[in-house]
């Protein structure tokens, strides 16, 4: 982590996030500011209306008129809508990054998190969570800023504590590839706006996030993320 955070900041934000779970209310800090969706608002262009042009009709009257043709034979071709429609992902939704240690810090591997939040910035599912599987390790996880304040509201509203079911060790520096089923705890997530969120950390060392804003409805080709601090080469792509 960086300088800037010191340790008695540290201590004094987790017990304040553990009282704040014992209370049931937790205060959010991070990158998302108070109006998440406004960060959508606009992406989207007012689609252009179209006027037809007037058309007159000419009315003919005849003394005579022909006997009306009988309809030619027709099949009738009823087309269903697939069965993926409406959903935020059809398919495996693939998030690739890489992760380079930079000079500063210890030589250590980092702390990552992957996961999607919703427009609102609440958390929906955690996809990935790299730590020391050590009971003294897991008192570090709130260097991941963003992701430990996310997951803390979502337990305070409710939610299962699932950090070691979900976790897996620390990894060295290199290329990962993560695939997501477009659930949040079992259920399909409908087509919409979203943030696929990344996050590194490591002791005495910097800190690192991608929260990047998607509108995700069912299909999605390989999309860039932005490069920050020691995450880079991050793109997601749906695999249908």
């Amino acid at each position: 982590m960086t300088e800037q955070h010191s340790r008695y900041l540290r201590v004094s934000r987790r017990a304040m996030l553990r009282t704040s779970l014992g209370t049931g209310v937790v205060l959010l800090t991070g990158a998302c500011g108070n109006q998440d969706s406004d960060v959508f608002a606009g992406a989207i262009a007012d689609a252009p209306t179209t006027t037809e042009p007037e058309t007159s009709s000419t009315t003919s009257s005849s003394t005579t008129s022909e006997p009306a043709a009988e309809p030619a034979d027709t099949a009738t071709t009823t087309t269903s809508a697939p069965e993926t429609a409406g959903l935020a992902v059809a398919g495996e939704m693939i998030i690739s990054f890489t992760y380079t240690r930079s000079a500063g810090g210890k030589i250590e591997s980092p702390y990552v998190a992957v996961w999607i939040e919703d427009a609102d910035g609440e958390l929906l599912e955690t996809i990935a969570l790299f730590y020391e599987q050590t009971r003294r390790g897991a008192r570090w996880l709130d260097h991941l800023d963003r992701w430990f304040a996310v997951d803390a509201a979502r337990i305070a509203a409710g939610g299962t504590d699932n950090a070691d079911t979900i976790s897996s060790a620390t990894r060295t520096p290199g290329t990962y590839d993560l695939a997501w089923d477009g659930t949040a705890t079992g259920a399909p997530l409908g087509a919409g706006d979203y943030f696929i969120c990344i996050e590194s950390a490591r002791e005495d060392g910097p800190y690192s996030l991608i929260r990047e804003p998607l509108r995700l409805d069912g299909t999605l080709p390989t999309t860039p993320l932005p490069d920050t601090g020691e995450l880079s080469a991050a793109t997601v792509r749906i695999d249908v």
